[in-house]
C-alpha cells in the first residue's frame, strides 16, 4: 500500500513538473540540465531480463552518465549514472555484461572487509546464500575498465553516525587505502552504508580525500563540477516499468521534502508541553 500511494504522489508530480516544463519551452527558455543517479543492490539471476529492460529504457529516455562527472550539465539534457551497493557477485554475472553491450557506464561500492563472504546484510534484493555472495578480490581486480568506476562502501558496513569520529575516520580512510592497493588506482568516491550520514560524516569524507560523496536522497545532483554531495534513488530489477521510468525522470525527488517536513512535524510535537500535547475527550 505504501509503495502505491508513494507511487501514486510521484506520477503527480511528474506531470505537474511536465506541464511547467512545457510552459517553460513556449516561452522561449530552456530548462538546465539534469541528473538522477541511480542505486542498485543485487541483481540475481532470475531479475535479469527485468533488469536488461531497465537499462533499456536508460538508453532511451536519457543519457547515461559516468557517477565521477566532472563537467557542466548541458542546458536541456537528462542524465542518469547506475550505480551498485556492495559489491555483490551477481553484479558481475547479471549486470556488467548488459550493461558494458550498451555501453552503460557503472560504478559499484565496495566494503573491503566483506569481499569473498556473504554477510547477512538482509536487503529486500537478496533472497538467497547466493544473492549475497559478494566478489572475491581478485574478481574485483578484473572488473576495473572505462565502464566500470570503484568506490568505497566503509570498511564493514557499519552504522557511521553511530560510530566515535576516531572509528569513523577508519572506516573512510582504510576502506579508500585498501580499494586502491588492490585496485593500483585512485579511489575517489564514497556512498554511506544505509543512506546514513550528516554534517560531520561530509567533513571526515572530505578529511579522508573522496571527491564525491552519495547519500541515499533522490534529489537532481551532479548540477556542477564542484558538487560534493550527491543524492541517489533506490531502484530494484522488481520495479514496476512505470516505477522505474518515473525514477529515472526524477519524479520521486518530492520524497526528501517529505521527509523533512515529517521530521519538523514530529520535533515540534515532541517539544510541545505535556499538558497540551493531547488533545482532550470533549
Amino acid at each position: 500500500m505504501k509503495r502505491f500511494v508513494i507511487f501514486s504522489i510521484s506520477a503527480s508530480f511528474f506531470a505537474m513538473c511536465w506541464m511547467r516544463d512545457l510552459f517553460v519551452r513556449l516561452v522561449g527558455r530552456e530548462r538546465p540540465g539534469r541528473c538522477v543517479v541511480l542505486y542498485y543492490h543485487a541483481v540475481p539471476e532470475n531479475r535479469r531480463a527485468q533488469f536488461e529492460k531497465q537499462m533499456d529504457d536508460v538508453v532511451r529516455l536519457v543519457e547515461p552518465a559516468p557517477a565521477d562527472r566532472t563537467w557542466p550539465l548541458p542546458a536541456g539534457k537528462h542524465y542518469a549514472v547506475v550505480t551498485f551497493d556492495d559489491g555483490y557477485r551477481n553484479i558481475l554475472t547479471n549486470a556488467l555484461p548488459l550493461l558494458k553491450a550498451k555501453g552503460i557506464p557503472s560504478t559499484i561500492f565496495i566494503v573491503p572487509g566483506m569481499l569473498g563472504l556473504c554477510p547477512e546484510l538482509r536487503d529486500k534484493s537478496t533472497h538467497s546464500v547466493e544473492d549475497r555472495m559478494v566478489m572475491s578480490m581478485e574478481e574485483l581486480q578484473e572488473i576495473a575498465s572505462d565502464l566500470v568506476t570503484v568506490g568505497s562502501h566503509s570498511l564493514t558496513h557499519p552504522f557511521l553516525p553511530r560510530l566515535t569520529a576516531k572509528e569513523a575516520r577508519c572506516e573512510l580512510s582504510e576502506s579508500r587505502r585498501l580499494l586502491e592497493t588492490i585496485l593500483q588506482k585512485p579511489v575517489r568516491l564514497f556512498c554511506f552504508p544505509y543512506g546514513a550520514c550528516n554534517e560531520e560524516l561530509f567533513c571526515l569524507c572530505h578529511e579522508a580525500g573522496y571527491e564525491r560523496v552519495f547519500t541515499a536522497l533522490p534529489q537532481w545532483k551532479i548540477s556542477n563540477a564542484s558538487e560534493f554531495v550527491t543524492g541517489r534513488v533506490r531502484v530494484d530489477p522488481t520495479d514496476w516499468r512505470l516505477e522505474f521510468r518515473l525514477k529515472l525522470l526524477g519524479a520521486y525527488r518530492w520524497l526528501p521534502m517529505a521527509v523533512e517536513m515529517k521530521r519538523r512535524i514530529l520535533r515540534k510535537h515532541a517539544e510541545t508541553p505535556t499538558s497540551h500535547a493531547i488533545a482532550p475527550n470533549l
